[in-house]
């Protein structure tokens, strides 16, 4: 049995993403009928707990990694965002999506800001380097 989750995936992340983002992909297409939404909704869920834990830890290691603040971040945040923007699209241009465009649009505006603060957290934290005990 596998008891060691690899170091390239971040199930917290990915669950709550699942639950976060799914619930939004519901909201927006519940006008269409509750199997619309359902569909939709665990389309969402299942994507983000499978890759949204993986781009953050994309995220992560983009904005730890050497050179100037700005253009570190900057790519941290650019690179999961584009990712995650072109990847959901697809995702809900796949039959079972009512509304694509306004599902995608809806990840997107909570996916950018969530990767800003999280890139910005890991790169302060990797700026004070290892704490001494």
């Amino acid at each position: 049995m596998c008891t060691k989750v690899p170091s390239w995936f971040d199930p917290r992340a990915g669950l709550f993403g699942a639950l976060l983002m799914g619930s939004l992909v519901a909201a927006i297409n519940v006008s269409h009928g509750a199997t619309a939404a359902a569909t939709s909704a665990g389309k969402q869920a299942v994507y983000t707990f499978f890759f949204g834990g993986l781009i953050v830890q994309v995220c992560s290691r983009l904005a730890s990694r050497e050179g100037g603040r700005l253009a570190v971040v900057g790519t941290a945040i650019a690179v999961p965002s584009l990712i995650t923007i072109v990847l959901i699209y697809l995702v809900h241009s796949l039959r079972g999506t009512p509304e694509p465009l306004l599902s995608t649009a809806g990840v997107a505006t909570l996916a950018i800001p969530s990767f800003s603060v999280w890139a910005w957290r890991i790169r302060a934290s990797a700026e004070e380097g290892p704490s001494s005990p």
